[in-house]
């Protein structure tokens, strides 16, 4: 599913576009073709997913890179799949990394097992730092650590080829000042207060989130909702959620 020149959805059960259990999982495309994939979806969904890429005009063996935003079980499941498959680099930030490879309590493995999700645990290829930046065919991706919904959530910015600043945020934000899952493993609500702030200061104009609606316009103040919500008495936030 084409969102603008520069990104495709290729996986989403909320879309109906791949099974039950699986997140928003974004192609980042570049002119040269090469690819690079946000998440990877909660495992029986990873063929979905690469067919999805194929159907949208896509090569999977120009997949370069796979950046998963964190350890949750919907956002990493069909990681080790997709891996094999397309033979690219598996990534994540390292705080998050042992219960990636590990599938521990943090990546929510239970609750996977009782919804029929069962995958390899991914290898990772490598960690990221924050504010860490990445080339990609001559184009630069840059990583914000994001904690707060676990303690290695990532952000992802990059700049799209109509000029456009656009960040994936993974669960940290969602949009129209949706908040997500916020009593998980990892949770602490300081450190997600401050990164919402952190994805303020950068003035995206698209966001992409590990659930629900994208953005493609305004970011910025849909991202001071989020905020204005976060720091809110606590029971319009209890009432918010959903």
């Amino acid at each position: 599913m084409k969102l603008t020149e520069s990104v495709y959805l290729v996986g989403g059960s909320a879309y109906g576009i791949s099974p039950e259990g699986d997140c928003n999982v974004y192609l980042i495309n570049w002119k040269n073709g090469e690819t690079a994939l946000i998440d990877s979806g909660g495992g029986n969904g990873a063929q979905h997913i690469l067919r999805n890429i194929r159907n949208d005009g896509f090569e999977t063996k120009k997949i370069k890179l796979n950046i998963l935003t964190h350890c949750h079980f919907d956002h990493i499941g069909g990681a080790n799949e997709i891996k094999e498959s397309t033979k690219c680099k598996l990534i994540a930030h390292k705080s998050d990394a042992a219960s990636i490879t590990n599938l521990d309590e943090n990546s929510l493995i239970n609750m996977a097992r009782e919804r029929g999700l069962f995958f390899k645990p991914p290898i990772l290829d490598d960690y990221v730092e924050d504010n860490e930046k990445i080339m990609i065919a001559n184009t630069e991706i840059r990583i914000l650590h994001t904690p707060g919904h676990t303690g290695g959530c990532i952000s992802i910015l990059f700049t799209e080829s109509d000029n456009y600043k656009s960040v994936f945020t993974g669960d940290i934000a969602s949009t129209t000042g949706r908040l997500g899952f916020i009593n998980g493993p990892g949770f602490d609500l300081t450190s997600w207060k401050q990164s919402i702030k952190c994805l303020i200061a950068e003035k995206p104009n698209r966001i992409y989130p590990g659930h629900g609606t994208f953005i493609l316009s305004s970011a910025l103040e849909d991202l001071k909702l989020t905020d204005a919500k976060m720091n809110a008495p606590w029971t319009n936030i209890v009432t918010a959620v959903g």
